[in-house]
């Protein structure tokens, strides 16, 4: 049959690639065989463990697919230094894996991929591409510090961008491109390497819809400029909402991500910054405009719901979503920086095992037995 010449072609081309040891381009053509052909029959060595068929390169896959439309629309948005930002991503994030690879003797994870893809989209258009560079460099070393996908503590994307707000909290947070507009743009950053290139100093927004709200000169953004991203300066994965709920809406239809991470997450944080408003509303917004606006959603879906560093249990799963929630509009509101998900997340990353150790059902932890 075509399936069964298929699948034997697949094979035999991943089977080259492994003599002749190019693991990377290994793990690439691995991944699109078992997307085709609905998973593998591989078991997982270290976490995350998956009981189900669709296999760990078509299960990583899926939120590169969720990610597609977002980077399309980043180069959209700021131009092609947008495509530049997440080409050097993985170009020095795969420079820095093969060398850790090749000193302790192991297999690339499919992880990089996502891993990448993540960290590019979290970053402001305007970042220096050295800075770039030293991001991923951070994340992916940090990650293989603790012994590579499967061992990490803390997200690794999550990590590099909070180390380059602590390094770089100008760089970070202080410019910004006013993103091209489809209603007077035409195609906009397709035809221009950035914004600035074009409109010159008009094009330096001076905050975010966050900033904007922390700065009583600067009107706020509405609600349609929130979805759309039409105007709105921010990260280049976070700038159209409406891109980021659809990549989400599909991952919760794969049942890739748990809603118990995303939604809970999203949720709480909106009931908190609406009912935190009503008693300090110069320091919290309505509820609506706290989920919008930021890197909120693009974090609930993606990075929260990192199989590794999120908790496994269901009721682990509700209580890491509420702590993100809350930790994120309290850390926006009270402290200096205004997109404070990030150090949520990398506190949520602490206290998963401890989440996982009072959470895991009787039946998985036998008392201990006790000696006489």
């Amino acid at each position: 049959m075509l399936k069964d010449k298929l699948y034997t072609f697949f094979e035999k081309v991943h089977h080259d690639l492994q003599a002749r040891r190019a693991e990377g381009l290994a793990v690439l053509w691995e991944g699109i065989k078992d997307s085709v052909f609905g998973g593998s029959e591989k078991a997982a060595r270290q976490a995350p463990y998956i009981r189900d068929a669709i296999g760990m390169q078509r299960y990583m896959g899926s939120p590169l697919i969720a990610c597609i439309p977002l980077a399309l629309a980043s180069i959209y948005f700021y131009g092609w230094r947008s495509l530049a930002i997440i080409v050097l991503t993985y170009l020095v994030g795969m420079a820095v894996e093969f060398t850790f690879c090749a000193i302790r003797r192991h297999e690339i994870t499919e992880g990089l991929l996502v891993t990448c893809m993540l960290y590019a989209l979290s970053l402001p258009p305007t970042l220096p591409l050295w800075m770039v560079a030293v991001g991923i460099a951070f994340a992916i070393g940090i990650k293989e510090l603790f012994g590579g996908s499967g061992y990490n503590i803390f997200n690794p994307a999550i990590s590099g961008r909070a180390f380059l707000l602590l390094a770089f909290p100008s760089a970070m947070t202080t410019f910004w491109y006013v993103p091209f507009n489809p209603l007077t743009d035409g195609l906009g950053g397709f035809l221009h390497w950035s914004p600035q290139a074009v409109k010159g100093v008009d094009a330096i927004a001076k905050a975010t819809p966050l900033g904007a709200f922390n700065s009583p000169d600067i009107a706020n953004p509405d609600l349609l400029t929130l979805l759309t991203g039409f105007g709105r300066a921010d990260v280049l994965g976070a700038t159209s909402a409406i891109l980021v709920l659809l990549g989400g809406l599909y991952l919760l239809h794969t049942r890739v991500i748990d809603w118990r991470v995303s939604i809970v997450m999203i949720v709480s944080a909106g009931l908190t910054s609406q009912f935190l408003s009503f008693i300090n509303p110069a320091k919290f917004p309505d509820g609506l405009y706290a989920v919008l606006s930021g890197g909120l959603l693009f974090a609930a879906f993606l990075n929260a719901t990192d199989p590794v560093t999120s908790p496994m249990t269901v009721r682990g799963r509700w209580i890491f979503g509420i702590m993100l929630g809350v930790l994120t509009v309290l850390g926006r509101g009270l402290t200096g920086y205004a997109e404070w998900v990030t150090f949520a997340i990398l506190i949520g990353n602490m206290f998963t095992p401890l989440i996982d150790r009072f959470t895991i059902p009787k039946s998985f932890s036998a008392p201990a037995i006790q000696k006489r």
